[in-house]
Order: C-alpha cells, then structure tokens, then sequence
C-alpha cells in the first residue's frame, strides 16, 4: 500500500491546505486507491476522478494510490520490468531478509555486465528498472559511474534506487537527487529505535533518521520534484502494537510517499517470516503474480530468475555474460512456467510449491 497526500498529485483539482484527518492502518486498508501514473498524475477516467474528489472532500491528510503505466505496452517476449542487482554485498543483515540464507557469492556485479545489460534493455524499451535486489548499491565502488550511465538512457520506464540509509551521505543524496532515479526507497521499517534494532541488527537508528531526513532536505532545497522519497516499513510482527500508525506520524511531512509491505516467507526460508506470513489470506489456485507482470531478475553474478523467492538462482533461466536478455527470457524453461503458471499448476514446481508469496 502507497499512501501520498492529495497536493503531490497532478491533477485538474486543487486540494486546499487546511486541517487535514490522518486515518489510520486499518482505515487506509479499507479504501480503494486512486489511480495515478509514475509522476504521480491523476488518471483521467470518471470514476478515479469522482474518488479522488471524495478524499479531498473528506479532508484525508494521505490517500492510497496505485500506479499505472497506460501508455506501455507489454511485449510477450521481453521482459516488462527488471531488477538489476548492481551488488549482492549489504552493510546489515535485517532479520526478515532471505540474505540469511544466501548461498551465491557476496559480490559487485561487472560493471561492463552492468552497462552490457542496460544497453539492451534500453534498446527494446522497459516498463521501469530497479538497480538493486538483494545488497546497498551505493557500496559498488563504480556507483557514481553506473547511476551516470542508467540516467543517460530514455527507454527504461521509472527508475528505482533503495538504501538503508547507513551509508547515504550528501555526496550520494545529490548524485541520486540529480539523477533519473524517480523512485528512492527508503527502508525505515520502524517508528522506534528498539523496534530497529531487533529488526536490523547493528544498524544506527539515528544516523539512519538524519539521513533519509537530510535527502529530502536536499530534495526541496534543490526544488527537484522527484526522485519521490518513498519511506518503507514491513508489517510484521516484530512491530508493537500501533507502531506503523505511529511511522505514518512521524514521516507524514517528510517522504513523498509512506509504503507499507506485506511480509515475504520466502518459500519458508526466512524462519521469522513464516508465522506472520501464513496468516494471510489467499487464493486456492497457485498462479503466481510476479510470472503475470512479466519480471526479470538479474543477479549481480549475472544469472536470472523470474521471482525474487529464487534469491539464490537455483532455478536460473541462463546468465547474461553469455546470453542476450531475450535469449533468456525466452528459454524453454521460462516457457513451461509460463504454461504451468496459466494453468495454476506451480504446485508442481520445487521453488514454487513451498511459496507463500505466490499473491504478492
């Protein structure tokens, strides 16, 4: 769920700055969100327009949105978006993360692997890239160069960066600010410092505050309306009671957009995960969203898989350093999926039939 207050969208309607209410997690849940495109404009249709006028009449401080892409048009044998792991190194171990269990090489993808790939997907067009997976980008020592080089390009559909915030100084905040990066995810995944710690050991509470607080200052200093400062906290179980109520207070006049997620299992690897997880209500028929939507995930090794609960690549499609994108995307392997998946038969598949995330 993506919540962002009625100004920051685009639209034909201007909400007035007065004493707005500020729902709560539950209430937010139980709305239906307005459609907008990537920069946050309103979609023109009767109906999202009569709901976007109801939240403003009803003076919600926030709104829930979803984005649409209508202009983009899906192409059966290439990826629609992609993740692009520029490393699998990370400056903490969060505990409802499957880096646990990450079996594959802690290591900085290539970076002539990494334009390699870029150079490719440009050239046939995307629907939106991700230059992370499974790691903090900003620890790949070409970062400045390979952000540079993501930027320079115009086919990529929006473009996603992520940080912990630990290591986000100013030298990296302006880089990003200046960039093409449209979406800068935040991972707060708390609204208090002893929540943080159990969730992400050894990392510094404040330092990451000031951080996150200070590039959004540089954002509105810079006048830059994007990249969107998306702040992100994980419903889990390690929250006390009211605590996400409490992250959507306390960030309310600072991010762009506050996020929350629904907690991955991860095929019941990450142990913490799996009792949280499993509450969830889901369909009976295993037919997986992420085989839907068409993504692509590009290990910093180079191998891909279609679903971020292969995190280790057991199940790689090929490896770029020696195949083309298409060629991989359109293996036989990928085919029987495709196959299994329309059929909700991915029971029958040894990554999948464990996965309590096939509805994300």
């Amino acid at each position: 769920m993506e919540l962002v207050k009625p100004s920051l969208i685009i639209s034909n309607i201007n909400p007035t700055f007065e004493e707005r209410t500020l729902l709560s997690y539950k209430e937010f849940k139980s709305l239906s969100p307005v459609k907008v495109d990537s920069l946050l404009t309103l979609l023109d249709d009767k109906e999202n327009v009569a709901l976007f006028c109801e939240y403003v009449r009803q003076k919600l401080l926030l709104i829930p949105v979803q984005r649409y892409t209508p202009l983009f048009i899906p192409k059966p044998d290439f990826p629609s978006r992609v993740l692009l792991e520029m490393t699998s190194r990370c400056n903490l171990n969060c505990t409802m993360c499957p880096r646990q269990n990450l079996l594959r090489d802690r290591i900085d993808m290539k970076s002539d692997l990494f334009k390699k790939s870029v150079d490719e997907l440009d050239k046939v067009g995307i629907n939106g890239l991700w230059i992370y997976n499974i790691g903090e980008s900003i620890l790949h020592p070409d970062f400045p160069e390979l952000l540079r080089y993501v930027s320079s390009k115009n086919n990529l559909g929006p473009i996603w960066h992520s940080s912990n915030g630990q290591e986000l100084n100013e030298y990296f905040s302006e880089m990003i600010i200046n960039s093409r990066v449209m979406f800068m995810n935040m991972s707060v995944n708390a609204a208090k410092s002893e929540t943080y710690k159990k969730v992400s050991p050894g990392g510094d509470w404040e330092k990451m505050r000031v951080n996150f607080r200070n590039f959004v200052d540089l954002k509105r200093k810079l006048k830059k309306r994007t990249p969107f400062a998306r702040l992100q906290i994980i419903d889990q179980e390690q929250l006390t009671n009211g605590e996400i109520d409490e992250f959507f207070g306390m960030n309310v006049n600072i991010a762009d957009i506050l996020a929350t997620n629904q907690l991955e299992a991860f095929s019941k690897d990450v142990e913490t995960n799996i009792k949280y997880a499993i509450k969830r209500e889901r369909p009976s028929n295993k037919s997986c969203h992420r085989v839907d939507r068409q993504d692509l995930f590009i290990f910093s090794n180079g191998e891909t898989t279609f679903c971020d609960t292969d995190y280790n690549g057991t199940f790689s499609m090929g490896n770029v350093k020696d195949k083309s994108i298409y060629e991989v995307w359109n293996s036989d392997y990928r085919k029987k999926m495709l196959e299994l998946n329309k059929k909700g038969r991915l029971n029958e598949v040894d990554l999948c039939k464990n996965c309590l995330d096939f509805d994300l």
